[in-house]
């Protein structure tokens, strides 16, 4: 038992190991001793008054300049020593413990760990780390902008080998997916609902890279969102697929050329009308011009003509009627269709998992916001995102892994909510500081964060492949729209900060 201080694998006593668990550089550490220890022989401790009173020889001061452990023998050592002594538990970092707990090399050791711990504040510039937990004040008076990128980048170096082995473990599990999926059509609830699947070669590497499914949504004789130009022989090959009169409308939940080039196209093939919401017909009629990289791998979107029905409130099905609901963020014309009887959301890109974080320019985050509180107040059973995955606990619904997630769409619209409110408290209070905008990207995505460093690869990759167009900047601008419409790029910075005692 974890509460006994004692091994799971060798029912012997654990190292407790004391750290600042708002701490960038401390919780990469502790990442890495986690993974490194195989034998389960320490416990990692979160310095909070309440977790260090049961040992009077710890002090909150001390513990929050260095590290501390406590051995299974009821010793104490802090600094270098501690490290040096966790070092030797695992057979990859034995000869580093070893040579640091004997001269010279432990008192170089000792003079380098202090040289940090005298900063230990200063270096807690991060917002997210001692600032918001202990002596702000001090901190704010003995820092500046370089402490910040210097804590940073030494968070990179060192989560840089997680967040790598991340990016494969996710391009594993995409490929899995995409192997599963391609050019498939899944059906729920009798047949009511069917996932069709679209891909192309480029949109495939989309899905490979990013994870992102591409397919067509058919509920109850609706055809909603058909893909891209990419993809039209995929879905012209689903259509020879489908019984006769199988689709009576087609919709789009918002103009992104994923989900709208093939509207009039699909008309033409099944007779089907073509409803759209307003904003989305204004801006398909005479659509932008895409930049390259979304135009070569998923396709630029043709002119909206007529015939097309611009939607109301409601939207007839084949059985009865899917209510229109205005979902303004992901972008501002976006829709979600919502059948009340099955208690069915069909969200679109309103949720595209809890943590998306390198999104389009044309988001508004406080726009979603909001959007997420509404949706709150539906009664939701079962949520279909945009790109292929199903959110519910109903049993109706089969078991299909790595599409269907078992957890209830609430929770789930929470979770993404909650994680939005973060950031816009974390904006907000960036600006008031006057932290320029790459700072205030650095601070939202804090490597203690498992969101930070697990998408951190994956999310720089969408920012180099997009020339900037989807990225973690333009998260953060999403919430400060008006006058930064600029891209920016990618910037590694490592600023090392001297400071007087």
């Amino acid at each position: 038992m974890e509460g006994t201080g004692k091994s799971h694998l060798t029912n012997t006593p654990k190292f407790k190991v004391f750290y600042d668990d708002q701490c960038e550089i401390c919780q990469a550490g502790v990442s890495w001793l986690r993974l490194l220890d195989r034998g389960n022989r320490t416990e990692c401790v979160g310095i909070h008054p309440e977790t260090i009173a049961p040992y009077p020889a710890l002090a909150i001061d001390r513990c929050l300049q260095e590290l501390h452990i406590i051995t299974p023998e009821q010793g104490v050592l802090a600094g270098w020593d501690a490290v040096a002594r966790l070092a030797r538990l695992s057979p990859f970092t034995w000869v580093i413990g070893a040579a640091g707990a004997v001269p010279p090399f432990r008192w170089i050791g000792r003079l380098l760990y202090r040289m940090v711990a005298r900063n230990r504040y200063a270096l807690s510039k991060c917002r997210g780390g001692a600032c918001h937990a202990f002596r702000p004040h001090e901190v704010r008076r003995r820092t500046s902008l370089a402490p910040l990128w210097t804590c940073y980048s030494i968070g990179f170096f060192m989560r840089f080998p997680l967040s790598m082995g991340a990016l494969v473990r996710s391009v594993a599990r995409h490929i899995g997916l995409l192997w599963r999926t391609r050019g498939r059509r899944v059906e729920m609830l009798q047949g009511k609902l069917s996932l069709v699947f679209l891909n192309s070669f480029t949109c495939d590497l989309v899905s490979l890279m990013f994870g992102e499914q591409f397919l067509m949504v058919l509920y109850d004789g609706v055809a909603i969102d058909p893909g891209s130009t990419r993809m039209r022989r995929a879905l012209e090959r689903q259509l020879q697929r489908l019984p006769a009169g199988a689709i009576r409308a087609i919709g789009a939940t918002h103009h992104h050329e994923e989900h709208s080039c093939n509207l009039n196209w699909l008309s033409s093939q099944t007779g089907a009308p073509v409803y759209v919401g307003s904003e989305t017909a204004a801006v398909l009629r005479s659509p932008p011009v895409l930049p390259r990289i979304r135009r070569w791998m998923i396709g630029q979107p043709p002119p909206l003509v007529e015939p097309y029905t611009v939607l109301q409130s409601e939207m007839a099905s084949a059985t009865g009627t899917l209510e229109v609901i205005a979902a303004p963020g992901h972008c501002d014309d976006h829709i979600v269709l919502y059948d009340r009887r099955e208690k069915l959301l069909l969200a679109g890109d309103t949720f595209m998992g809890a943590y998306f974080s390198a999104p389009n320019p044309d988001v508004d985050s406080r726009k979603w916001i909001s959007t997420l509180e509404r949706m709150l107040e539906l009664e939701i059973e079962i949520l279909v995102e945009g790109h292929g995955f199903v959110h519910t606990l109903r049993q109706d619904v089969p078991d299909v892994p790595g599409l269907v997630i078992r957890r209830h769409p609430r929770e789930e619209i929470i979770e993404k909510l909650r994680f939005f409110e973060w950031l816009r408290n974390q904006i907000d209070s960036g600006l008031q500081e006057g932290l320029p905008l790459r700072a205030v990207e650095v601070t939202c995505f804090p490597w203690r964060q498992a969101f930070a460093w697990e998408q951190f690869a994956n999310d720089e990759l969408s920012r180099i492949l997009s020339g900037g167009h989807w990225s973690r900047t333009e998260l953060v601008r999403s919430f400060v729209r008006g006058g930064q419409d600029a891209v920016l790029p990618t910037v590694y910075q490592a600023r090392f900060w001297r400071g007087k005692e």
